[in-house]
């Protein structure tokens, strides 16, 4: 028995959706891993800003750890599931601390609570950007919600801001680490 145009449409279209699914579960499953690592870093380094201050050089340390760290997950996915070119991610790392380093060299001198909420926005506008590009909904949520939350322990709560950053930043990437893999 042949089948008509409609239902052949329908077919190709339940088809695209699951396509659309399943490569968000797989998007998911390997960002989920990222979020846990870097909750974990936000933790500590806004933790121990929180405590002192003056410690606040922790950050350089758990960057570089967390930088290695995150590149080793990326490593690690990578073996299992697709061959990628690493030097492509090397040049995208290179071409981040270029930038970054030319928007600092260009901004007035930020410290304190003002560079404790640029990076968490940066890396919420990456994670809506990566959202919005493969069509995740729940990365999306994830960069709009970090920034948001951000935002309002910078204006909210500025004596409190790492200790907010650390409960609610680190818990926060965590907790969506949780989300995307619970696809």
């Amino acid at each position: 028995m042949p089948i008509s145009r409609n239902e052949a449409a329908d077919a190709l279209r339940a088809i695209s959706k699951t396509e659309l699914v399943s490569s968000s579960a797989y998007r998911y499953a390997r960002a989920a891993p990222q979020l846990f690592w870097w909750g974990a870093i936000w933790f500590v380094g806004y933790g121990v800003t929180y405590v002192k201050a003056e410690w606040s050089a922790v950050w350089i340390p758990l960057v570089i750890v967390g930088s290695f760290g995150s590149g080793w997950i990326d490593a690690r996915a990578r073996r299992a599931a697709e061959k990628r070119d690493w030097r492509r991610s090397a040049a995208i790392w290179v071409a981040i601390l270029f930038f970054l380093g030319a928007l600092f060299a260009i901004l007035p001198p930020l410290g304190g609570s003002r560079l404790g909420a640029f990076f968490p926005i940066l890396g919420g506008f990456a994670y809506t950007l990566l959202g919005i590009w493969h069509r995740g909904i729940r990365l999306l949520v994830t960069g709009v919600a970090i920034t948001a939350l951000t935002l309002l322990g910078f204006f909210w709560f500025p004596d409190y801001f790492a200790l907010w950053m650390a409960i609610i930043g680190g818990g926060g990437l965590m907790l969506g680490g949780v989300w995307l893999r619970s696809l």
